[in-house]
């Protein structure tokens, strides 16, 4: 039996296809205040709908130590994909509590339960920096620096976690998926881009970054809990491209005009801060942030690699990616 944090974010709801395809007994650990009906939307875009009913809900909280134990009783592997995203500096703590004391929670209770193996969802925001030309791989350390987000710092400290674990006897690997493009809730991960992208804009931003496609992040966590190297980290990478490329596409599979026009980096700094007063005056979550403004003038590039030697996986180009994610949008 398999248990699944997080089963209604992106990567839950893929790894829970994933994994009921292969025949796999499935158990899935939501919030009381989670709506399932996602999951349900996602099975029926992709065909699926009659594996819904084989999955067995269990309520629970990453922050309620008993709910974690009895979701964990029996379970042979552990997909610890649960977590808060947010870059908006008011939500630190929460961050903290959700992404660091849920995971050194979800570790005690795999190590208490037995588990042969836990594979834990992390980012490529706890990924190092690299020289300027050269991909950045597994290898380089997270650094802290002015401009790191306190999401970052989250899923940097939450590995600490898996890795205090792995030296108390767990079996533990790690996977840092890219910037991941798939159906989702409305209004969470890259649905919130894919939803304003609908919309249409004329704007686009100098920087890249690294995109990889939700199913194959399943199909490569599911492949890693059997094949991969004890205690390893692994880049989840699709394809490395401009944001101009990722707006184009959506645009065209939306039926929209491509953006034409670059946002400059002093326009994107008043933006931010004019976003910074408006989400104080009201209350609201601003729409941009520091952090997504230094992300969005970056240019990155990582390298897949490690995978790709030890599991020979091929990943869905950007194009595919975009498509798909297009088309569950427009199915309403």
């Amino acid at each position: 039996m398999d248990l699944v944090t997080g089963a209604t974010g992106i990567v839950g709801t893929h790894l829970l296809l994933e994994l009921l395809r292969d025949g796999r007994t499935v158990r899935a650990l939501r919030r009381g205040s989670s709506d399932t009906g996602i999951v349900a939307r996602v099975f029926k875009h992709y065909g699926a709908a009659h594996l819904e009913n084989r999955i067995e809900w269990i309520e629970g909280d990453l922050l309620d130590a008993v709910a974690l134990a009895d979701a964990m009783d029996g379970a042979e592997h552990v997909y610890h994909a649960a977590a808060l995203v947010s870059f908006d500096p008011r939500r630190a703590d929460a961050l903290h509590a959700v992404n660091v004391q849920g995971t050194a929670n979800a570790v005690n209770a795999a190590l208490e339960a037995g588990v042969k193996r836990l594979c834990h969802v992390s980012s490529t925001a706890s990924i190092g920096a690299a020289p300027p030309g050269v991909m950045r791989d597994e290898s380089m350390a997270f650094t802290d620096g002015r401009n790191s987000s306190d999401y970052a710092r989250s899923k940097h400290l939450a590995e600490l976690e898996v890795h205090r674990g792995i030296a108390e006897g767990l079996d533990a690997v790690i996977v840092n998926p890219s910037v991941i493009i798939g159906p989702g809730l409305p209004g969470r991960s890259s649905m919130t881009l894919i939803e304003r992208l609908r919309k249409g804009t004329r704007w686009y931003t100098s920087g890249s970054n690294a995109f990889v496609d939700a199913r194959d992040v399943a199909a490569c966590m599911r492949k890693l809990m059997d094949q991969g190297f004890p205690g390893e980290r692994y880049l989840l990478v699709g394809e490395n491209a401009s944001y101009k490329r990722l707006f184009e596409l959506a645009a065209e599979g939306f039926g929209q005009a491509p953006p034409a026009l670059e946002a400059k980096p002093w326009m994107l700094a008043l933006a931010w801060r004019a976003e910074r007063m408006r989400s104080l005056l009201t209350g609201s979550s601003p729409l941009v942030t520091r952090a997504t403004v230094s992300s969005a003038l970056s240019t990155r590039a990582y390298s897949n690699a490690k995978v790709t030697a030890v599991l020979g996986c091929q990943f869905r180009p950007l194009e595919e990616s975009v498509a798909n994610t297009v088309s569950f949008a427009e199915a309403g």
